[in-house]
């Protein structure tokens, strides 16, 4: 069990690691040490930059709306409260105070909404469920949230302020009208690299250390002592060759937390989902206004069932003028051999910046994705997808966090992860209760978080496919150049 006088390392300077970190050190720890192979001082959380960590992105979704997952849907009620702090924070700084590139004008969270939308006239039971929820325990965010085709919804976001009235409104005339939703007015967008950014700075302030880049940054390996049946491990060696001791380890890797601690295999897994980008021309200022978080909120849409489902939305336009899309219908695996560990295959991350490189997608998700967005923005067709990226998550059997020291070490190791798509907005909040679970306090999420595998026989989020399953990368045909562009449509 770790305590303030303990020396710890944490390998992994997103989301996970800083927030852990940055509770830490405001919680009375003296020797925290990040370290990431990522320069982050340099190249500042920038996905275009050589960053490939999924906490690495331009923007990410804030939503405070679970369903019947209390827990989590207080945990982002308790972020946005720090969120917004965090804005006020920078707003009020001086330019020269601030880490590059943040400015006093940025937000790292813009309420724009998030409007969630399904195929078909009757509400689906996931928003039925969600808002019955949110009524029962929350009330007053309930009150921040329309229904779609609801005569006093529309009154309420009208007395909301104008341009709440515009956002309900903005896909009607979608499938006919034939969709359901609801707007939810107490949600929005996070400037995801410039909130990594932030939050490294106020480590630093807190006393954080960071070892960062290659090689020093780099983890080879975890230096594991053995004394007969027992084993702890003694603190990490990167690939400079240098030893680093501790008392305790904290591996926050995202999608390459197995990697890291075999035993981890089956309790978190590395997934992909399909990103696509369209970058809007500065001469097209009818269509950055358009898109601005002002005026357009991000968006989800469901769809379908089995190999047409579709799950995905997009998010407001940039500053610098890029429109996001996702598709999480189908997050996708890639095995390969375990770096350290013989006769082990775990699915690991393939991206722009791996040793073996890859810039396109799988093609199933994207025909859907061009067929969906293709329906609800048709002047972006001309334009077409510019960019693409894999987004690797970290999923576990349930969607909830592994946060838990790992079986069999001696309270020397600790797994951070598992954010399943959905960590990141609890970025301000996360690290008080991994210091909770860190320093064995039980809460309400020690149950949740608690070390897990897959379970024989049960369906466990995909992870009890394995190698064979069907998400396997191997087994996909991938999109070429042509795919990226929209089919031409006749004018007959």
């Amino acid at each position: 069990m770790s305590t303030p006088d303990s020396r710890v390392i944490i390998v992994g300077g997103g989301v996970f690691g800083l927030s852990t970190a940055l509770w830490l050190a405001r919680g009375g720890y003296k020797n925290v040490t990040i370290f990431d192979r990522c320069p982050f001082e340099k190249n500042h959380y920038n996905p275009a930059d050589g960053c490939d960590g999924a906490s690495a992105d331009i923007n990410k979704i804030f939503r405070a709306t679970y369903g019947t997952r209390e827990h989590s849907q207080d945990l982002a009620q308790e972020a946005r409260d720090i969120w917004m702090e965090w804005n006020k924070a920078i707003k009020e700084s001086r330019p020269s105070d601030l880490p590059q590139p943040l400015t006093p004008e940025d937000e790292l969270l813009k309420m724009c909404g998030v409007y969630h939308m399904a195929d078909g006239p009757e509400m689906v039971d996931r928003y039925v469920e969600t808002l019955r929820v949110m009524e029962e325990t929350a009330p007053k965010f309930r009150d921040l949230q329309f229904i779609k085709g609801s005569a006093k919804d529309e009154q309420r976001a009208k007395a909301l302020g104008p341009e709440w009235e515009k956002k309900y409104h903005l896909f009607d005339k979608f499938r006919g009208g034939r969709t359901n939703g609801f707007l939810d007015a107490g949600s929005g967008v996070n400037l995801a690299d410039k909130a990594c950014v932030y939050a490294r700075h106020l480590c630093e302030k807190a006393g954080v250390k960071f070892v960062l880049g290659q090689p020093q940054g780099e983890l080879d390996q975890l230096i594991v002592s053995k004394s007969g049946s027992s084993k702890r491990v003694a603190g990490i060696r990167t690939r400079d060759g240098l030893s680093h001791l501790a008392d305790l380890v904290v591996v926050a890797c995202g999608p390459w937390t197995s990697s890291v601690i075999p035993e981890a295999s089956r309790s978190v897994e590395a997934t992909m989902g399909t990103v696509m980008f369209v970058d809007i021309p500065e001469d097209r200022q009818d269509l950055r206004k358009r898109f601005h978080p002002d005026n357009f909120p991000i968006w989800r849409f469901l769809e379908g069932e089995g190999e047409a489902a579709y799950e995905g939305g997009g998010f407001p336009i940039t500053k610098e003028g890029r429109l996001k899309f996702g598709f999480r219908a189908r997050k996708f695996t890639n095995f390969q051999d375990h770096p350290r560990q013989d006769n082990m295959r775990i699915s690991t991350p393939r991206t722009k910046y791996s040793a073996e490189p890859i810039n396109t997608v799988p093609l199933y998700g994207l025909q859907l994705m061009k067929r969906v967005i293709g329906g609800l923005f048709p002047e972006l067709t001309e334009i077409g997808f510019t960019d693409s990226r894999l987004c690797w998550y970290t999923d576990s059997i349930d969607n909830e966090f592994v946060i838990d020291y790992v079986p069999g070490y001696s309270d020397s190791l600790f797994i951070c992860s598992g954010g399943s798509g959905h960590g990141f907005k609890f970025l301000p909040i996360l690290g008080k209760y991994v210091k909770n679970q860190l320093e064995r306090v039980p809460d309400r999420f020690t149950p949740i978080w608690k070390w897990r595998g897959v379970e024989k026989g049960k369906d466990c989020n995909g992870l009890e496919e394995g190698e064979s399953g069907p998400r396997e990368m191997s087994k996909l045909q991938l999109a070429k150049p042509q795919d990226f562009k929209f089919p031409i449509k006749s004018s007959l």
